[in-house]
Formats: C-alpha cells, sequence, structure tokens
C-alpha cells in the first residue's frame, strides 16, 4: 500500500498534523522534496523549452519569455507560464503519496479529500471580494494607456481555466507541503505551525524574485493569511481560493486593459501605501472565508476512526516486530496470524 494507516495521528488533530502519526519517520519529508524536484524540474523544462522547436507556438511573445520579458496578453505566453507552474500539482501529490506515505486525500483536508463545495464557494467570495478592490484600482485610479486585446474573450477564458490551477500548484507545493513537512518532523502543535509557517513564507516571498523590502511584506501578508486559511478551515480549499481569486481578478483586469505589469520580477518595487492596501484586501478576504467557514461549520480536526484501514502486509510486518492493533483486530488474516507464530484463538 502507498500509504501508511498510521500516518495520521491517533488522536483528532488539525490539518498541519496529518502526517504526524506513529508511523512518521524523519528521513521521509526529505523524500518529498527530492520527488518533488525530480518529477517537477523536467515538467517545467518541457513546457518551458519544447515549444521553442515547434514553428506555430514560437512567436515573438513567446521568445521574449525565455528573455525575461512575459506579456500576458499573448495567448502563447500565458500558456506556457500557467503550465509551467501547474507542473507543480502532478509533482508534489506523487511526492506526498510515495515519499510521506500519507493518504492523499489527507493532503488536501482533514476529512480525507477535497471539499468541492466549499472550493467553489469560497473562490466565488474571494474572486467577488478582490473585484471590488482591485477594480476602481485597475480601471480608474492608475494611470495606465489602454489597449484592450482583439483577443479579449479568448484571455478571459483561458484565465478563469489555467490560473486557479496555477494558484492551486503554489498553495499545494510551498504551503500545504510546508505544513506537512514540518507537522512531521516536529511533533508540538504549535511549534510545527511556527516553522512551517514562517519557513513557507520566506519561500513564497524569495521565489518571487524582488528583494525589495515592501514587495517582500506584501508576499509575507499574503502567505501568513494563506497559512492561517489552511489551519483554521482545515484545508488547503480557502487558501487556493484566497490565491485563484486574488489572481484571476488581476490577470482579467489587465487583459481588458492590455496591459501586463502585475507579474513580480526583480526589478519590482512596491510602497508603504500599496502594502497597506494589499493587507486591508488580505485581511478582508481571509476574514470573511473564515466566518463562512465557520457558518457552514466545516471539519478542523480529523477524525482518526476514518483513517485508511491498513492491509494483511502492513498487519504482518507489524506483528512480527511485537506491534498488535486492537482496534484493528477484525482485519488480522489467519494466515498473518499463524505466519507469525500466533493462533488466531490467541487474539480473540
Amino acid at each position: 500500500m502507498l500509504h501508511l494507516p498510521q500516518i495520521q495521528p491517533r488522536t483528532p488533530a488539525e490539518y498541519h498534523q496529518m502526517a504526524a502519526g506513529p508511523d512518521r519517520r524523519w528521513y521521509r519529508p526529505l523524500l518529498v522534496l527530492l520527488i518533488f524536484a525530480a518529477i517537477f524540474i523536467p515538467l517545467n523544462v518541457f513546457v518551458t523549452v519544447i515549444p521553442a522547436f515547434i514553428p506555430s507556438i514560437a512567436t515573438e511573445g513567446y521568445l521574449g519569455i525565455l528573455q525575461g520579458e512575459i506579456d500576458t496578453t499573448d495567448p502563447i505566453v500565458l500558456a506556457v507560464l500557467m503550465f509551467s507552474l501547474i507542473a507543480m500539482i502532478p509533482a508534489i501529490l506523487v511526492a506526498v503519496t510515495v515519499g510521506l506515505r500519507m493518504g492523499l486525500g489527507y493532503f488536501f483536508s482533514v476529512e480525507g479529500r477535497l471539499r468541492w463545495k466549499w472550493q467553489f464557494i469560497s473562490f466565488a467570495i474571494a474572486a467577488a471580494i478582490f473585484a471590488l478592490f482591485y477594480s476602481p484600482i485597475f480601471l480608474v485610479l492608475e494611470d495606465v494607456e489602454w489597449n484592450t486585446p482583439g483577443n479579449l474573450p479568448l484571455l478571459i477564458v483561458m484565465i478563469f481555466l489555467l490560473v486557479p490551477f496555477q494558484s492551486a500548484a503554489e498553495e499545494l507545493a510551498i504551503r500545504a507541503s510546508f505544513l506537512q513537512i514540518f507537522g512531521s518532523w516536529i511533533p508540538h502543535r504549535w511549534a510545527s505551525l511556527v516553522v512551517a509557517t514562517l519557513s513557507s513564507a520566506a519561500v513564497f516571498s524569495l521565489l518571487h524574485g524582488s528583494l525589495d523590502a515592501w514587495i517582500l511584506l506584501d508576499l509575507v501578508i499574503f502567505s501568513l493569511a494563506a497559512v492561517f486559511l489552511m489551519w483554521h478551515t482545515g484545508g488547503v480549499e480557502a487558501a487556493i481560493a484566497l490565491h485563484a481569486g486574488n489572481n484571476v481578478v488581476i490577470f482579467v483586469l489587465e487583459a481588458i486593459r492590455g496591459t501586463s505589469t502585475s507579474l513580480i520580477s526583480a526589478e519590482t518595487t512596491s510602497s508603504p501605501i500599496s502594502v497597506g492596501i494589499s493587507f486591508v484586501m488580505m485581511g478582508t478576504v481571509t476574514l470573511v472565508l473564515a466566518l463562512v467557514a465557520k457558518k457552514m461549520k466545516l471539519t478542523r480536526r480529523h477524525n482518526p476512526d476514518n483513517t485508511p484501514k491498513p492491509d494483511p502486509v502492513y498487519l504482518y510486518n507489524n506483528l512480527s516486530k511485537g506491534r498488535y492493533f486492537e482496534e484493528w483486530n477484525d482485519l488480522y488474516p489467519a494466515y498473518v496470524l499463524q505466519r507469525a507464530g500466533i493462533f488466531p484463538s490467541r487474539l480473540g
């Protein structure tokens, strides 16, 4: 079996403790990082580089990507950019399943599944609030020349189809994985949460490329809000909604305006005013999502009774080491007990 039945704690626990059960081992999080890199790097290179050899795709806009000039109003550029990041999804899902040995559903939430209803509701809420905040800034306040492209309908469709997956990729690979990794390494509930929060915030901020203090602070605020939502709601859905709502609204407004200036690069800078506005936006969205989650009575802690059941191989391997699980007594086949030198009647 890929998952280990006791990788989840044997008592009710929060999202970041889903890999902190008796089956955890210090080396498994390292395997997650190695497997993720081994899958993501080739996929990222494939998505980014291969189009250069296809004449119909290797447009002037695409060639600009290789030079660090990204025009998201070009459909080819937008697709390459999104898929190069979406490649993190299969990489982290395989890495967590094989490396951390947890049931994949528990990587999404404490209920052992992606809560689709909550995912769609939280995205709709986040996107609506961000639209209210960003629309005046992008369409009225900023003094930027408009150049609405003729392919606007295509761009909007692509944005709604691809950007949520790009956002989910970053949340799963950077935030959710950090919570599970440090939750596995550090058994203490609050210590693991604090370390994971600070580490993921630092990595998320630095990966965007800019070392401007205000940009970094803005990204840290974003990261803290996302981690809080994962912890508070018991899953990744609200954090993905926060990220996707923000990005979708920005990309749509930029597509309407015909500009591509919001992507962060090494030269990007910000200001205290911008950070203040961002703080208010993120705080508002986070507060509303937290209140709605409470209203919907989302489960914040997993139920150990729903832990995936073990197979005979797992039971035999543990039994041969002297570990017998009374709660799974009925799952022990007679041949497993016999191979371990124990008669079924002795365990009745």
